[in-house]
């Protein structure tokens, strides 16, 4: 019997350990794969066959720990109908409409395209050739991947690239309860108002079915020509979710409950800084006598399509600086650049904000950016731009992690103030090193909780014994709605009871009286002729 378990525990780990996992990303920014790319390394150096398939191909210093599959033609196809993504030139042709419903518009419209460019491409035809044995792909805008989940009958695991969002906790039976946990595209905090609970209330009950509309039903149809199976629900396939590794963490936000099935894992790309590999950059960080300032606005928005009028204040704001700055740009070099500003097109920013005289970021407020200023204690100096950057900016400044400073607010002093402001208040420094403490105060790392349980679900082949029975309850006995008319039953009833018990006691009691009454008369009547 021993020799038997032995066998079954040494089999078991055998098919983990040379797994095959695949990473789909058939949408999405740098950054999104961004997140993923560590757990993609992680389980290549633990002897898994990882292939990761997305948009965007990996830089040539990337690991080589797993096999890269770039969709370049399926980009090319979406670069056409977004055009060269410029923000700043957006804002000035939108004519005061908000540039993240212009985007999320064009991007709905055009989904299905991309989708069928992705499933075609020729580099991603490598990933239908071999059947994985586990599938990751982000729960939003990506769910063109469960093309693959769908044809390869294997567990996946969704990856949200920002917090958790409704449709993915009612897929996994995640208690979401809107009087105190706000929607993530809601700039809400966790003690709402009435008029605040309302809205996210709705928003809550609202979103996962816009969703089922605008993304899954559009996508069934390519889906059902590409795989040639008319019976493709991608809202059927989805209901079959082993587990949820999201990207967020208590610490960064508000606590939540959690199911096992939901796995917190914000942060996860985060590692130790590294000394800065580019000499000059590190000479310049070194040899600074004061503080540094870094800025940088992610890896999708590029400071060369700053707007001259703007380009020109961040110079004389900088000039007036009493630090040095480190700004990531990636054009030409800039006129009258002050003595003080060291540009770079690329830069380790881990390395750049663990450096020790690294004091203030300027940042567009990406998750992950904002994660790694957190992570490596540097107060913030939000300038949101689009997509969650203003929730994500709003948050930090909530939380007393630095000031957020809207592109239209800008002018040379206001960035001067604001920047000087955050560097030399003592209070924003010692809200993000507590928050920083929090954020790596965990009994083991992001990584390897998110290593641990992809292969938890390819040991067991999924994980359908942390899935919560709530997944499987109706609306109405999930809200205990049938319960509440049993119990309002119930009450009825009871009520009814008394009142037919008092209305007959009170009968009687008035049949008693009445007769008594008639008794009495009676007898008065008797006395008084008698006399």
């Amino acid at each position: 019997m021993k020799l038997l378990v032995w066998l079954a525990l040494f089999g078991a780990a055998c098919v983990c350990e040379g797994s095959r996992v695949l990473m789909v990303l058939p949408l999405g920014s740098p950054s999104h794969k961004n997140i993923m790319t560590p757990l993609a390394e992680a389980l290549g150096r633990r002897g898994h066959q990882v292939t990761v398939a997305s948009l965007h191909a990996a830089p040539e210093n990337a690991s080589r720990s797993y096999t890269d599959l770039a969709a370049t033609d399926a980009w090319t196809t979406v670069r056409k109908v977004t055009g060269d993504f410029n923000v700043f030139k957006m804002r000035q042709e939108g004519g005061g409409e908000d540039i993240n419903s212009r985007v999320m518009k064009k991007v709905l419209r055009h989904l299905p395209e991309y989708c069928d460019a992705f499933l075609r491409d020729p580099a991603v035809q490598n990933a239908w050739n071999r059947k994985p044995d586990l599938i990751l792909l982000p729960a939003f805008m990506n769910e063109c991947g469960l093309a693959l989940v769908h044809k390869f009958k294997v567990p996946f695991i969704y990856v949200t690239t920002s917090g958790l969002t409704p449709w993915t906790a009612d897929l996994v039976g995640n208690p979401e309860n809107p009087a105190y946990v706000p929607n993530q595209y809601l700039s809400y905090g966790a003690h709402m108002t009435l008029w605040e609970r309302t809205v996210n209330t709705l928003v809550r009950l609202i979103s996962p079915t816009l969703r089922t509309r605008l993304v899954l039903n559009k996508l069934d149809g390519v889906v059902q020509r590409f795989l040639g199976d008319p019976m493709v629900s991608l809202a059927e396939v989805e209901k079959n979710v082993s587990l949820v590794l999201v990207n967020s963490h208590y610490s960064l936000g508000h606590p939540r409950p959690l199911s096992p099935n939901v796995v917190e894992v914000g942060a996860m790309h985060c590692r130790p800084a590294r000394p800065v590999a580019d000499q000059q950059l590190s000479h310049f960080l070194d040899s600074s006598p004061t503080p540094v300032i870094l800025f940088s606005l992610g890896s999708t928005i590029r400071s060369e399509q700053l707007p001259s009028s703007l380009r020109q204040t961040l110079v004389s704001a900088f000039r007036r600086l009493p630090y040095r700055v480190v700004w990531k740009w990636e054009g030409s070099a800039i006129e009258n650049l002050p003595s003080n500003v060291l540009t770079r097109p690329w830069l380790s920013q881990q390395d750049v904000l663990g450096h020790p005289k690294v004091a203030g970021f300027v940042t567009h407020g990406g998750l992950l950016s904002l994660q790694e200023a957190v992570y490596h204690g540097v107060p913030v100096v939000g300038l949101p731009l689009m997509s969650d950057q203003h929730l994500n900016v709003r948050q930090a400044a909530t939380l007393g992690l630095g000031r957020q400073l809207l592109l239209e607010d800008i002018t040379e002093d206001v960035l001067y103030e604001t920047i000087t402001g955050v560097v030399e208040d003592p209070s924003f420094r010692q809200e993000v090193h507590k928050r920083s403490e929090l954020l790596r105060d965990q009994e083991t790392t992001p990584l390897n909780r998110a290593v641990y349980w992809s292969e938890h679900v390819l040991r067991h082949g999924g994980a359908t014994h942390l899935q919560s029975a709530a997944v499987d309850l109706p609306i109405y006995q999930y809200l205990l709605l049938d319960v509440a008319c049993v119990l309002a039953s119930v009450a009825i009833v009871a009520a009814l009871l008394v009142w037919w018990i008092l209305r007959a006691a009170l009968r009687a009691l008035l049949k008693a009286l009445k007769r008594t009454t008639k008794s009495l008369l009676k007898k008065v009547s008797v006395h008084v002729k008698v006399e």
